[in-house]
């Protein structure tokens, strides 16, 4: 199963740390976001990696180069304008079009067990499965509910003062080929915005993979402080 790390973002929130890098290149413990990530996928034999590139992409090629160094393989999808999380998968379909692969946010640093989550959507067999877990922030969150099947039955953003679980999505999905059929040539298309609601609108049978492993983003300055404090607390382990 191959695993694509969405990295092309502009990390505008994260300035100025991002002024020179793109923010998967923002360090943890020493070492970018994005080792991090592609050393989880290496841990679980996952080694075949495709990287979106936009900003500052020479700063992402001449660190990681063809992924030797970290026992993978890394081929790397240029946009030369961003395509959004949806739109950089078609932007790539040639290299994702003959299995079910794996579908990383780059500025989501876990510890997740991806073997056992591709065990997942082996035995559910719908068109994606993403991580879903309780948040502390459901008020600005992709929130998801489900079934006893774990079958997504609603994916929203809730209004101020709804009552809701706090059950979010996460960014880690995995994905068949077919959803490639779904998404627009040429355009810059949201995985939560549009191909998620899409997908739902047609009944495409999405599952949602609960799991307690840590999985925080770090796309704001409060939300990277929190993480290398994890990080230092050995929260963060594989």
């Amino acid at each position: 199963m191959k695993v694509f790390i969405l990295s092309a973002g502009l990390g505008t929130r994260l300035k100025p740390l991002t002024d020179d890098k793109p923010k998967v290149m923002v360090k943890i413990g020493g070492k970018p976001i994005l080792e991090h990530l592609i050393k989880l996928c290496a841990h679980h034999g996952f080694t075949d990696i495709i990287v979106n590139l936009h900003y500052l992409s020479d700063v992402v090629t001449q660190y990681f180069e063809n992924g030797d160094k970290f026992g993978v393989n890394i081929s790397y999808s240029h946009e030369k304008k961003i395509m959004g999380g949806a739109g950089a998968l078609k932007h790539a379909q040639d290299l994702l079009k003959e299995e079910p692969f794996f579908v990383l946010n780059g500025d989501v640093i876990t510890t997740l067990n991806l073997s056992k989550m591709a065990q997942f959507h082996q035995e559910k067999q719908g068109i994606g499965s993403f991580l879903v877990h309780q948040t502390d922030h459901p008020y600005d969150s992709d929130l998801v509910e489900y079934d006893d099947n774990f079958l997504v039955k609603r994916f929203f953003r809730s209004q101020p003062g709804e009552k809701v679980n706090p059950i979010s999505k996460t960014g880690t999905h995995i994905f068949k080929p077919e959803v490639l059929d779904y998404i627009p040539n040429n355009q810059k298309y949201s995985l939560e915005k549009q191909l998620i609601p899409d997908l739902l609108s047609k009944s495409k049978k999405l599952y949602a993979y609960y799991s307690d492993e840590y999985s925080k983003d770090m796309g704001t300055h409060e939300r990277l402080k929190q993480v290398k404090i994890d990080y230092e607390a050995n929260k963060i382990v594989i």
